[in-house]
This record gives structure tokens, C-alpha cells and sequence, in this order.
């Protein structure tokens, strides 16, 4: 999905929607053919859902197409730009401590320049959390170091990983109005409109829609201060002075920290206040220097 969007907003085919769509499409397909051609996929159902995934990922950009146009206010500046900032003398730890990282999107819109994090989800969550999300409010301080651009905020797009269905047809060929369908507004305008039907006909159905709008989806804007890119910036630096000079290791278990660990044995016995090293000794070989 980041590729078919990389491609999407390339600000050279900016503005020309065909193109825009037509290579996002593509960007897509590529990306699915790359992974088709490096991972074994693997038995037939695994294949099936490969397919699958495949179809849901084109069906969300034919929507986010639809979606995408009277909200994107802004003009796309850089698509999937890579930095590498180096950190103030003041905070050294080497001489060669730097901050890392990639943008998917940086825009410009007449409040100045925002980066643009896209996402997919199954459901949508919270937005409090975002507030106090560190990776977004660091690249926007590597943006403004790098590049020179002062970065008002940051704009979280997000994709849900389900795709609106077209409003059923009727026996008697109209569409259906029923209100539970789980279609949008946009869906179901684009079915009138390739049905050939008249829009004042559906004018309730289609208002209910525009008021009732299910997600699929969705844009969080979050502005930065200048206060608060200080303070990103100290933090990084604090980060990285504790890595590079004797850290302290400790437990952080967490359902999302200990999925697919290799230490989770040990990690447990310590836990359980028994000897982690009997472990480590039997099942574990200490790998050597480069």
C-alpha cells in the first residue's frame, strides 16, 4: 500500500488524476510482484489468501481514489524521502552519532509544510495516543535540521483494511436505499453516476451518507511548536548518548515486545527468579565477532 501511495503523490504527475491513478495501481502490483518473486508463498490456501490481500489492496486504492480528491488540500513536496541528521556537538557521544530515517509524504498547504504518515488498520482505535507518538515529531525536527523546512505538524492517513461495498440493485433496477448497507457516500454516488441514474432520486439516501459516514478512511492533524521539537531533539540526543555508552538492559515485556522473541525461555526464567544462564548454556550459541 506505501508504494501504490509513493507513487500516487509523486509530485511530478501531481495533478494529472489518471496518471496519478494509473501508477499507484501499478506501484502496487510491482510491489506485489516483488514479493511474489523473493518469498515462497507457500501450500494452496496461503496462495488463496495472497490473492486475497491482493484484491483488498487494489479495492482500497479504487476507494481511496474516490476518497482522496476534495480532502487532499495540499500539494505533495517529497514522497518516501530518506534522511540521516546529525546531532548537535553538545550531545555527541562519536563522532559520528546520527539520527536515521524515512517520510513516506511531506506536503505543503497554506499553513506551511506537514509530514504525512501513512497507515492500514483493521479498525480504527483511539486518537489520544497519537499525541504522544515520538516517531512522527522526530522526523518533523530531522525534516527541519535537513532540508531546512519549517514543519507545522504531522497529518496520520489512514487506511482501513476493508473495502465499502456498491449499494445492491433491486429487482426493478434502482439501487437500494437501505440505510445499513456498508457502503459510502462516495461509493455510492460513483454507482449512480456509472448506473446512469438520476441523483435527485437518491438525494435522502446520499444525504444520510455525507452525515453518517462510515470510515474507511481517516485523518488525524496534530500541530507541532517549536517548544516542542526542543524538547524531541534533547530526547533523541539523551536516547542516543545511553546507547552508546553502557546502557542499562532491562526487561520490557509487553503482548507486543515478546510476539516472535527468541529469548522468551530465558527471559521468562528470570522473570520467574530462576536460572535464565542453564538456558542460555543448553540452547543458545553465542555468535561471533564479524
Amino acid at each position: 500500500m506505501h508504494a501504490g501511495l509513493q507513487a500516487y503523490y509523486n509530485p511530478e504527475t501531481w495533478g494529472d488524476t489518471l496518471t496519478m491513478q494509473a501508477n499507484a495501481r501499478q506501484g502496487f502490483l510491482d510491489s506485489i510482484h516483488d514479493i511474489q518473486t523473493k518469498v515462497r508463498i507457500g501450500p494452496l490456501e496461503f496462495e488463496e489468501r495472497f490473492e486475497e490481500l491482493r484484491k483488498l489492496g487494489l479495492g482500497m486504492l479504487e476507494y481511496y481514489f474516490l476518497w482522496a480528491p476534495s480532502r487532499d488540500t495540499f500539494t505533495p513536496v517529497y514522497v518516501e524521502i530518506e534522511f540521516e541528521v546529525p546531532l548537535e556537538a553538545r550531545y555527541l557521544a562519536t563522532e559520528i552519532d546520527v539520527y536515521q530515517g524515512r517520510i513516506d509524504l511531506i506536503v505543503e498547504d497554506e499553513y506551511g509544510y506537514w509530514i504525512v504518515d501513512h497507515k492500514t488498520a483493521a479498525q480504527f482505535g483511539d486518537t489520544e495516543w497519537l499525541a504522544l507518538d515520538d516517531q512522527c515529531s522526530s522526523y518533523a525536527w530531522a525534516v527541519q535540521k535537513k532540508l531546512g523546512l519549517k514543519v507545522r505538524g504531522v497529518i496520520y492517513n489512514e487506511l482501513r483494511k476493508k473495502v465499502p461495498h456498491p449499494p445492491a440493485v433491486l429487482r426493478s433496477g434502482e439501487l437500494s436505499r437501505n440505510k445499513q448497507q456498508d457502503t459510502t457516500y462516495e461509493t455510492y454516488l460513483a454507482a449512480i453516476k456509472a448506473g446512469g441514474y438520476r441523483t435527485k432520486g437518491y438525494a435522502e439516501i446520499l444525504a444520510y451518507l455525507k452525515n453518517n459516514p462510515k470510515q474507511f478512511v481517516r485523518r488525524t492533524r496534530l500541530n507541532y511548536t517549536p517548544q516542542m521539537l526542543d524538547l524531541v531533539e534533547q530526547r533523541i540526543s539523551s536516547e542516543s548518548y545511553e546507547m552508546l555508552h553502557n546502557p542499562l538492559i532491562y526487561p520490557t515485556p509487553s503482548r507486543f515486545n515478546c510476539q516472535g522473541c527468541s529469548f522468551f525461555a530465558p527471559c521468562l526464567a528470570r522473570h520467574e527468579g530462576r536460572d535464565e544462564q542453564l538456558i542460555l548454556d543448553e540452547l543458545y550459541e553465542k555468535r561471533r565477532p564479524a
